[in-house]
Formats: C-alpha cells, structure tokens, sequence
C-alpha cells in the first residue's frame, strides 16, 4: 500500500511539473534584484528607473524597518551607486531610463555598511546600465 500511495504522490508531482509553466519556474523573482528581462517584460519599461523600481520592488525605495537612532536623528538615506560610482540620491533614479538598465540591486543596511563604510546604514541601490549593441542610427 505505502509503494503505490509514493507512486501516487510521485505522478501526482510530474503531472505538476508538466503543467506548470516552464516560465515561471525559471523566472522565481528575487528579493534584492531586478534583471533587464524582468524590467523588458513589464509594462513599466518605456518610464524612468524609479517608476519602474517602485513598480516591481517598492521595498528598494523605502527606508529600511527596524533601524534604531539615538536621539532624534533621521534615518539615513538610501545611497545609490550607478556603474559603481555614487549618484546623488534616490530622485536620480527619475532621470535613467529603465530601459538603459541590465540590473538594479539592493543591498540591505548591513550588507552596504559591510560594503561601503558606515556611512551607509540606510541600504544601497546598485544600478548596472547596459552596454549591449547600440541600435543603429
């Protein structure tokens, strides 16, 4: 009885597999990176890199959750890196356009701190632009 209730469940799991799309599987959506195809796929891809990371993944623009101060200082600010060279804050996102993009990621307060200094306790939004074959003129 237990071989055929695992031959059961065994058949049960392809079927699964056959019927869901191959897409999606491969597709999972990471927490802290948006790719090019991501950004292509979307209906946000004609629109400056802010709209489009506010779209996909708000959580990128928002300061982080938890963060504790001493006093009444405000939480630092998200600093942004574009082609590894820093870039003003996050209002700079509005003037690249999302299609000029290969990937944007975000690297949570301690993996900036750990990165950048301590300085960077509000996170890090790393932007890489693509450098693909220009279209012709």
């Amino acid at each position: 009885m237990t071989v055929r209730s695992g031959l059961l469940a065994a058949c049960l799991a392809a079927g699964w597999l056959l019927l869901a799309p191959a897409e999606a599987l491969a597709q999972k959506k990471r927490r802290d990176v948006i790719t090019r195809e991501e950004i292509l796929q979307s209906s946000h891809k004609e629109l400056d890199l802010h709209r489009a990371v506010r779209s996909l993944r708000p959580h990128f623009l928002a300061p982080p959750r938890g963060q504790r101060t001493l006093g009444a200082a405000p939480p630092a600010p998200v600093a942004l890196y574009i082609d590894n060279a820093r870039s003003g804050d996050l209002n700079s996102l509005k003037d690249v356009a999302a299609l000029a993009v290969q990937e944007v990621r975000y690297l949570e307060p301690s993996k900036a701190q750990e990165r950048f200094g301590m300085t960077h306790s509000g996170g890090a939004i790393l932007v890489t632009l693509f450098k693909g074959p220009k279209p012709p003129q």
